[in-house]
């Protein structure tokens, strides 16, 4: 039979040969078939049984090799227990550094035969196994010829891992040819050389493949990779009819292996990547998970409708793995980086320098802009600033600090760069001329703060509110959140704290001083622990037709109920707003600004399931998104749980918050409601200030939670709803380029010294979000009655 490179029966080749290869089977009339060395790897005595099967199964072929070699890798014992009991074979030493590159390297240099074929030590080879691969060396231009791997499993196979992911398990899995085809590379365990070619070479690479128990690999793939670039007319075949069985332990049939192995795997593309190129080392891997993963991810969904609840397990191993796998691959990247730009000279400082927030009300004057007052003695290298006209955000500006500060013209010029669109737009609304001479204008002739007829709303019988605000014994920041609660310029509501943790007395007690002085404040306790919980108290608690949500780490502007209320016109269910730093004095809390996770901008805006419409002073532009964008599935970009109101009866009528979700709760209700259909209204005007984490640790911390949560709602999203199932499905590929590429909207604002690390923790997280969900859900139904 021929076959052509690139044809459709090969989906993952990469092979650029232009002629057909003449495919040899064992049948097929031939030459004299080469001469081959079968080279076995072994590194530890506990293997003893699998070593003495792989070496009895290579002499026991059907087309005998012409010489066996067994390298030790750096085991004395097992060294001198191997020439006892094989004295008729090539053992020897391993002769380079330890690990399974450096092995095999040393057992090429001591094969005589013309193909050197690699046997794992715990695998056997099926008696036609030479036979299946030595008639393609026939063939000039074949340069490698693999197999495939059954997996011998020591017990049963784990019911929740994916054929798709056999290759964690060193096994042959779904996504390859299922018949001869050219293949990128070729599989570790079932592998064979042409000599003549691997002599040309170094071998294989020690920076890759195995040492000892530490599950990475990758070392076949950018060997393969370089013979292909050495000979570009030359071909790798994927032969699966050379079967050999790969023995799988206990150990490795476990999830923590399968996630330390998906690690490592990331970790070692990363440095294929670097050695050979992108485009080279990532090809078949683009394929197999923009076709192969969702396919298997559907498969599952399916079996489980057909019920075998396993298929859910097996849909979200994929997930999982993929994006454990990318996780490895980014701090892979991230280490290179800082390695590169180590220095042995010492700093006082790392990370970026400390910024002051600050906030300009037009009608009311620039100010200059001082550099002092920074944590520790430190200058401010630059300032955000929050430009507002008649209280109504306009834009943040983010502007470098010179020596001395900024003085006010020099802002003024900035600001008026910048956002001059949005301030002409805004006096035009308010029926005022726009502006020749931003720093000649004086409050008179802006209208002064409070005259914008844009948000002069009259309301004769203002809604009665309920502000509900979790708190979980954090009370230093929490005195300070009810302080800013008691200042807000809004005639009838009441404050409801919500103590989900009232074993810590301090909280009831503060909560007490306050409503001592002021009958607005009251306090509910919640001893199931989370926040989900938390939330549903208080809405159970509320009084108002609307409830209001604020944490218990931010200070609230003034005017903030009043904009989310203006926010609620008739069509309205839920609004979000606009979350600020408090301070930019650490690294920690720059990075998480710079993540975006937070801020989402000054553009009014409204959202429901087809897209959604932009507001400018009064002016609406409706955005309809196409079929297969990530809306209404990027949450995220809805708003925070840190400011956000609902009208009661809708939250109600969508079940409150999911006790399932131990994080994301407050996303996964803004996703429920755009789905179901309601309009949910973004309000920058209603603004919160947050106090961001100032310590590395704890950022770690938040960014993991991060991933978490939005990793559990949309396995929520895949197990609950059919219509999402389908739809989330469609966009896998696409939302993890998002998730990935540094150009994404998501990824946009991470400037250079942003850490990979961080995004590698979110990963993380992200990844083990499904798992964190089926647990949370396993213990939430056992709790039920």
């Amino acid at each position: 039979m021929t076959i052509h490179a690139g044809s459709a029966a090969t989906s993952n080749a990469s092979s650029s040969t232009s002629e057909p290869i003449t495919v040899l089977t064992p049948e097929t009339p031939a030459g004299s078939a080469p001469t081959a060395t079968v080279v076995i790897c072994v590194y530890t005595e506990r293997r003893w049984r699998q070593i003495v099967r792989a070496v009895g199964s290579a002499l026991a072929q059907d087309v005998p090799p012409a010489q066996v070699v067994v390298v030790v890798d750096h085991n004395p014992a097992l060294l001198e227990r191997a020439r006892a009991t094989f004295p008729e074979l090539t053992v020897v030493p391993s002769s380079g550094p330890r690990g399974l590159s450096a092995a095999r390297n040393t057992g090429l240099a001591r094969a005589t035969g013309e193909i050197v074929a690699f046997l794992d030590d715990d695998a056997a080879a099926e008696p036609d196994w030479l036979a299946r691969l030595l008639p393609h060396y026939q063939d000039e231009r074949v340069l490698a010829v693999g197999g495939h791997a059954l997996a011998d499993w020591e017990k049963e196979r784990p019911r929740w891992l994916p054929p798709e992911f056999d290759w964690v398990v060193g096994c042959s899995f779904t996504g390859q040819p299922t018949e001869v085809a050219p293949v990128r590379n070729v599989i570790g365990c079932n592998m064979s050389f042409r000599r003549s070619i691997l002599d040309r070479t170094a071998g294989f690479d020690p920076a890759l493949g195995r040492v000892g128990r530490t599950p990475v690999g990758c070392e076949e793939t950018e060997l393969c990779i370089r013979l292909r670039q050495l000979e570009p007319d030359g071909v790798v075949l994927y032969e699966p009819a050379a079967r050999v069985r790969h023995r799988v332990t206990v150990d490795r049939a476990k999830w923590r292996y399968f996630r330390q192995r998906c690690f490592s795997e990331g970790r070692s593309k990363a440095v294929v990547a670097r050695l050979v190129g992108s485009d080279a080392g990532l090809a078949t891997e683009r394929t197999y998970t923009r076709r192969t993963l969702p396919a298997g991810v559907r498969r599952g969904l399916r079996q489980l409708r057909h019920g075998d609840p396993a298929g859910l397990l097996r849909s979200a191993a994929i997930v999982v793995g993929l994006l454990v796998t990318a996780a490895g691959y980014v701090s892979a990247h991230a280490r290179r980086a800082s390695q590169a730009v180590s220095t042995p000279v010492p700093r006082r400082r790392t990370g970026p320098t400390p910024v002051r927030v600050v906030t300009v009300e037009l009608s009311e004057g620039v100010p200059d802009v001082p550099d002092t007052g920074g944590p520790d003695d430190t200058r401010y290298g630059a300032a955000q600033v929050l430009v507002r006209l008649h209280g109504q955000p306009l834009g943040l500006v983010e502007v470098p600090l010179p020596a001395g500060g900024l003085a006010a013209p020099a802002l003024t010029a900035t600001i008026r760069s910048q956002l001059s669109s949005a301030i002409d737009a805004h006096r035009r609304h308010d029926g005022l001329p726009t502006l020749d001479r931003l720093d000649a204008e004086s409050a008179e002739e802006t209208g002064g703060p409070g005259s914008c007829p844009s948000r002069r709303r009259a309301v004769e019988q203002p809604a009665f509110i309920s502000v509900l605000v979790p708190t979980c014994g954090r009370t230093p920041l929490l005195e300070s959140t009810l302080d800013s609660l008691a200042a807000l310029d809004y005639p009838d509501y009441e404050i409801v704290v919500v103590d989900n943790a009232p074993q810590v007395t301090e909280t009831a007690r503060i909560v007490a001083r306050h409503a001592a002085d002021d009958p607005r404040f009251r306090y509910a306790a919640e001893p199931r622990p989370g926040v989900a919980h938390a939330r549903n108290r208080g809405l159970a608690e509320a009084r108002g037709a609307i409830v209001a949500y604020a944490d218990d780490d931010v200070i609230l502007d003034r005017g903030w109920l009043r904009s989310l209320v203006d926010g609620f016109t008739d069509d309205v269910a839920a609004v979000t707003g606009q979350v600020l730093a408090r301070e930019l004095d650490t690294p920690s809390q720059i990075w998480l600004e710079q993540y975006g996770g937070y801020g989402k901008g000054c553009q009014r805006r409204r959202f429901d399931r087809a897209g959604f419409t932009t507001l400018e002073a009064g002016a609406a532009r409706r955005v309809d998104l196409p079929p297969r964008s990530l809306h209404p599935y990027l949450p995220g970009s809805y708003g925070s749980g840190a400011n956000m109101a609902f009208r009661k009866d809708a939250l109600l009528r969508l079940g409150g918050f999911d006790p399932r979700l131990r994080s994301g709760e407050d996303i996964d209700v803004l996703l429920r409601a755009v789905l179901a259909g309601h309009v949910l209204a973004y309000e920058p005007g209603a603004i919160v200030w947050h106090t961001h984490r100032r310590e590395v640790r704890a950022l770690r911390r938040t960014m993991y939670q991060y991933g978490v949560g939005l990793g559990a709602v949309l396995t929520k999203c895949l197990a609950d709803d059919p219509t999402t199932r389908r739809e989330l499905l469609v966009r896998l590929p696409r939302g993890v380029a998002y998730a990935l590429r540094p150009g994404s909207a998501k990824n946009g604002r991470k400037q250079k010294g942003y850490p990979a690390w961080l995004t590698a923790v979110e990963l993380c997280g992200l990844a083990l979000g499904p798992v964190h969900y089926a647990a949370a859900a396993a213990r939430f139904a056992r709790s039920r009655p």
